[in-house]
């Protein structure tokens, strides 16, 4: 394969593999096409659901074309830093994985007609977009636009269709699709529309300011409820560390499609996807150190377990006449494995007493918070209870949180 290994960026957490960050739905706000008087809307959410699938990402949400005529837009932006610095010197592009089933299915309002929205097909396409710069801000506080470098990239809509270029058939499997970017695939975009490269100017993505996901109409071309589910994002190695490292390799990025299928390396226990260089061809006859210490051992200790047997219930004057006129004292031979079933048993006690005097006292305020709490604020004025307030309460549901013990005490004993 052509890449040694990725750098995940962002991966489902608690704890990806470093230097990934976890996604998390409160990093992204929309910015859907109501600013301009649209009705599209988007989300994002974290699935706890199934086990498989927790800690992925949900961008979720409805494109609308009626309302602007034929235009809308939906995305959520996220200004949170990349754990990496993207250097070209020393990344070629990024890598996203995609759960081809995703967990979640957005509603669908009623329509009139076959594709809700006005679109002429299902959404699709979506766009990964980066700002390299801060967008001014306007006399009435709305952001200016700014010049945009997007790659687009189309979800298969079954399994045999093959639309996009960027798609890896040899990591791509029954549950992901896997989708490689060059940096030459980030065009320049200015409110949706292409901007001479000459214009733009380089694309620096180590400089970048925000990033987002958007899902758009393209004139009408798709339009109705949409769920991309993304398990990681990953930066891909530039050309030249793979040749340093694999001098014999010349493939050039992204990955070609080959002609022969190679098993996917799946690394979800450290939530990364990597392709693996090819290993060279097994030595005939090899063998580990491992099998020949294993044998060994087995070998010593029957020979020890024969001995200890022998030594223990063997009468002396069978040893004796056998030529065997010393050993130890056979009370050992009794007391040893007696000390050992006790002590075995004095570990439960130790570590009870351990626990016992690492518990934190009742009155201690570690046993109501702690470092990683994640607080829902609710304030003292607020007189409606959580369930009750919707806008509050879809809130809340985005990720999992602490709520405050002075608000718990509140609803309980004085409501």
């Amino acid at each position: 394969m052509p890449y040694t290994g990725t750098t995940p960026l962002f991966a489902p957490g608690p704890n990806p593999r470093a230097p990934a960050l976890p996604w998390r739905s409160d990093d992204f706000v929309a910015v859907d096409d109501r600013v301009r008087g649209g009705t599209s809307h988007s989300h994002t959410a974290i699935i706890q659901y199934p086990p498989n699938s927790r800690g992925e990402l949900v961008f979720s949400g409805f494109l609308d074309t009626l309302t602007l005529g034929g235009a809308g837009f939906a995305s959520q932006a996220s200004n949170t830093a990349f754990p990496a610095k993207l250097n070209k010197d020393e990344f070629g592009g990024l890598r996203l994985v995609v759960r081809k089933q995703p967990n979640w299915q957005e509603p669908t309002p009623p329509s009139d007609g076959d594709v809700p929205g006005g679109g002429k097909g299902p959404v699709t396409s979506f766009v990964l977009e980066i700002k390299t710069e801060e967008p001014k801000r306007r006399p009435d506080g709305r952001r200016e636009s700014v010049v945009v470098w997007e790659w687009s990239f189309t979800i298969p809509s079954a399994d045999d269709e093959v639309r996009d270029a960027r798609l890896n058939l040899a990591l791509t499997n029954d549950d992901f699709w896997v989708f490689d970017s060059t940096w030459a695939d980030f065009k320049p975009m200015y409110r949706g529309r292409p901007v001479d490269p000459d214009k733009a100017g380089e694309f620096k993505p180590q400089d970048t300011y925000e990033w987002s996901f958007m899902a758009r109409s393209n004139f009408q071309a798709q339009s109705g409820p949409f769920a991309l589910q993304l398990h990681s994002l990953n930066a891909l190695p530039s050309q030249d560390r793979i040749e340093t490292s694999h001098p014999h390799s010349r493939s050039t990025l992204p990955i070609e499609r080959e002609t022969h299928t190679e098993s996917w390396v799946d690394e979800k226990s450290n939530h990364s996807f990597r392709a693996a260089f090819p290993p060279s061809a097994p030595v005939a006859g090899s063998r580990s150190t491992g099998e020949y210490y294993g044998f060994a051992l087995f070998i010593f200790a029957t020979l020890l377990w024969i001995g200890w047997i022998a030594w223990a219930l063997i009468p002396d004057e069978v040893l004796q006449s056998i030529g065997v006129a010393w050993y130890p004292n056979r009370d050992w031979a009794f007391l040893l494995p007696a000390w050992s079933l006790f002590a075995v048993l004095a570990v439960y006690a130790v570590f009870i007493g351990l626990n016992a005097r690492n518990t934190p006292e009742l009155d201690e305020i570690v046993n109501v918070t702690d470092r990683a709490q994640n607080v829902l604020e609710v304030g003292w004025a607020e007189e409606k209870h959580l369930f009750e307030d919707r806008a509050r309460l879809g809130y809340s549901l985005h990720d999992i949180y602490d709520l405050p013990p002075t608000y718990v005490s509140r609803q309980v004993h004085l409501e």
